[in-house]
């Protein structure tokens, strides 16, 4: 029997491959300009939270369409030599499936280099005709006027969190996990809107065999636990420490602080908390907002 990593990582297990099977309220809308493939305007999908589906609707096009696609990770693959070689190599080579416009996909394009982004706009204006890009971000202010002006923006807004009830609750069925609606709901609110920490979560679960209830929900990273621990303890300066040279998402372990300030009855840290996500939902870094916040929190 062949083993397949796929079937034991779950966020790429219950990945949709369809952009029918995907949550959120954008579906009819790519639907029907999917129709028209080869003529169809470039993709610029954003949002101010990671993990809501930018990535798996991206994927779900190309599997839907079929076409050729180049893949690439725009913070890993910064540099104008990236748009240069890799991407206009592609561009201009004739696709493989006859009739068939190419397809690339620039994930996280908010981490690209205004020079690369320059470069690839003359790519894109050149070579429209063969190739649809994709581009995806969560700070669309990262991403230069000229290449916004020649895509269709869709923005993700927060999905609505019925339609995650059902996706977890479709995943727990499949698997065989018992659960009932209120640990459903908690485990949901606790990781809103990130519908990729809902299924890591949910897995975490199912691999210490816990049932999913309220009282075995817990975040999807020990690490926010310990942090929560140090904010308590005074020690603002660790947590700073940890959120500036780690790949912690600062507003999702806002939304975790938010979380505990609620359930503690902690006023203060409850409008902090919510003052921080409106600061970072209008487009301020996110770390610069939650690193200042916490000489506050622990006066």
């Amino acid at each position: 029997m062949t083993f397949d990593p796929k079937d034991k990582v779950w966020t790429e297990k219950y990945r949709p491959k369809k952009v029918s099977d995907m949550v959120g309220d954008f579906k009819e809308k790519i639907l029907k300009h999917l129709e028209n493939f080869n003529s169809m305007q470039h993709l610029l999908l954003y949002s101010k939270t990671p993990g809501t589906g930018k990535t798996t609707l991206s994927k779900a096009i190309i599997n839907e369409v079929g076409a050729d696609a180049l893949i690439l990770n725009s913070s890993d693959d910064r540099k104008i030599d990236v748009i240069r070689d890799k991407v206009k190599e592609f561009s201009i080579t004739q696709s493989t499936k006859a009739g068939l416009r190419r397809i690339v996909f620039l994930d996280e394009f908010d981490g690209m280099l205004k020079a690369s982004q320059d470069a690839l706009r003359n790519v894109m204006e050149t070579y429209t005709s063969n190739v649809l890009f994709i581009l995806t971000c969560n700070n669309i202010n990262k991403v230069i006027d000229p290449l916004q002006s020649r895509c269709l923006k869709i923005p993700f807004g927060y999905p609505e969190k019925a339609q995650i009830y059902a996706f977890v609750k479709d995943i727990c069925t499949k698997e065989s996990m018992t659960f009932d609606d209120q640990g459903v709901e908690t485990l949901v609110d606790m990781h809103y809107p990130s519908i990729r920490n809902c299924v890591i979560a949910l897995q975490d679960l199912f691999t210490e065999g816990k049932d999913v209830v309220k009282e075995n929900v817990k975040p999807v990273n020990q690490l926010f636990d310990d942090l929560y621990k140090l904010l308590q303890d005074k020690n603002w300066k660790e947590i700073k420490k940890v959120v500036l040279s780690s790949t912690v998402d600062p507003r999702e372990l806002n939304t975790y602080f938010w979380h505990n300030f609620l359930e503690a009855g902690n006023l203060k840290g409850v409008q902090i908390t919510c003052r921080n996500e409106k600061d970072i939902s209008w487009g301020a870094d996110p770390k610069i907002i939650f690193v200042t916040s916490l000489i506050e929190l622990v006066k």
